[in-house]
């Protein structure tokens, strides 16, 4: 597989407990996985709650509900990786919490971390994250909570040497702003999960992050992450 830029535009966070159910949660990753086909978007297999067999099990319904040629990383720590390898997967997603203290060594050809702030940036960067996902930026629409606003996301993307996906509560209208912001790309839960239709909300975000990508003009100070960065 072909990734030049090791960071999405479009991240969809394909989380199990907001879709209710796997018969929901599978379907939805086929049709994301469909929509997501020759475009800069990649799948996050995300099941929290969800430890050992278990896991191991809905890895491997995720995997093969997601066409081989969709970037997909899982979601786990350090003793997630070989199982992410295993199965094909392109790399792994931390949760901030699970951060190692050093780059890795198992193999995989991606990793992204969870932050919620700039110490927590630096630790992925010291972890030699490929890209770091940034939020909640305004209230999620997956789970309780508040945004911290697009200034917060600013000053991450300014500190940030890596590439910064913003996260929280981002519909395609709130997209431009984030770009603007200095964020390479967005990461959505129930902005596509929670779609009459996950491949008509998928259009919608790339159309919204063509037209913010564009509209960005080279003069236009961006992130250290951005500088030089095909687009």
């Amino acid at each position: 597989m072909v990734m030049p830029m090791l960071a999405p535009r479009l991240l969809v966070v394909a989380d199990r407990a907001y879709a209710g159910d796997d018969d929901r949660w599978l379907a939805a990753l086929r049709a994301v996985g469909e929509a997501a086909r020759g475009e800069p978007v990649w799948v996050q297999v995300r099941a929290k709650t969800y430890l050992g067999d278990a896991l191991a099990d809905l890895a491997v319904r995720a995997r093969e509900a997601i066409p081989a040629d969709v970037p997909a990383l899982l979601n786990g720590d350090a003793s997630s990786a070989d199982l992410a390898a295993a199965l094909g997967y392109d790399g792994l997603h931390w949760p901030e919490d699970a951060i190692p203290a050093a780059a890795p060594l198992d193999g995989l050809r991606v990793h992204s971390a969870a932050i919620h702030s700039e110490a927590a940036l630096h630790r992925a960067e010291e972890a030699r994250a490929n890209f770091a996902v940034f939020g909640a930026v305004h209230a999620p629409g997956s789970k309780p909570g508040d945004g911290v606003g697009v200034e917060a996301l600013r000053a991450i993307t300014e500190a940030s040497t890596v590439p910064v996906i913003a996260i929280g509560g981002i519909s395609p209208e709130r997209v431009a702003a984030c770009i603007q912001a200095g964020a390479y790309g967005v990461a959505v839960v129930s902005g596509v999960l929670g779609a009459p239709s996950p491949a008509e909300a998928i259009h919608a975000y790339l159309a919204a992050l063509a037209a913010a990508v564009n509209s960005t003009s080279p003069m236009q100070p961006t992130s250290p992450a951005q500088r030089g960065n095909p687009r």
